[in-house]
């Protein structure tokens, strides 16, 4: 019931948030809302553009600090039995967590098409997370209590993530 109520919740904002675009700009909507905005002709729309700017950095900080905390901390954990002492940990923990900026630095300089297969990962460990993962976890879980309808919902959400997943891969890829 719980993975069900979110995923409509989920589903009303995006619908919500897409109808209002649509509401706004209609059909002449480019790709990025951000492309949209410098050439519409409203009222305060280089200081939305501002705002947006500013939250699309601050959301790729956080996306990083959010996906690189839990490496660190596993990482951090493997050396710790061969650390002593408190400086020396908190010397290696910095160490493993500067060494894994500068590495994600590193590859997204030298790595040919970076953006490309971050973006392919993104889309793929997203869905897998965030769609198909929920419903299969809650599927294996509950089989038995589940109600016929609710059994079809979280099938019917393993199979839209996994077609989604390949749909996004061949549209990323093509």
């Amino acid at each position: 019931r719980m993975i069900t109520c979110t995923f409509l919740i989920v589903t009303f904002c995006c619908f919500l948030v897409a109808f209002s675009g649509y509401c706004m700009f209609g059909d002449i909507v480019d790709d990025q809302i951000t492309i949209s905005l410098e050439t519409a002709h409203i009222p305060h729309a280089h200081f939305a553009l501002t705002i947006l700017m500013w939250l699309m950095v601050l959301t790729a900080f956080s996306k990083f600090t959010l996906s690189m905390f839990p490496l660190s901390l596993g990482i951090e954990e493997i050396a710790e039995p061969f650390l002593v002492g408190e400086t020396t940990k908190e010397i290696a923990s910095n160490v493993i967590r500067y060494g894994l900026i500068l590495g994600s630095l590193l590859v997204a300089i030298f790595v040919p098409s970076f953006s490309f297969l971050c973006s392919l990962v993104g889309l793929v460990c997203t869905m897998i997370v965030s769609v198909i993962f929920p419903a299969g976890a809650h599927l294996k879980m509950f089989w038995p209590k589940l109600s016929m309808f609710e059994k079809i919902i979280d099938v019917v959400f393993v199979i839209f993530g996994s077609i989604s997943c390949v749909v996004g891969t061949i549209a990323t890829i093509g």
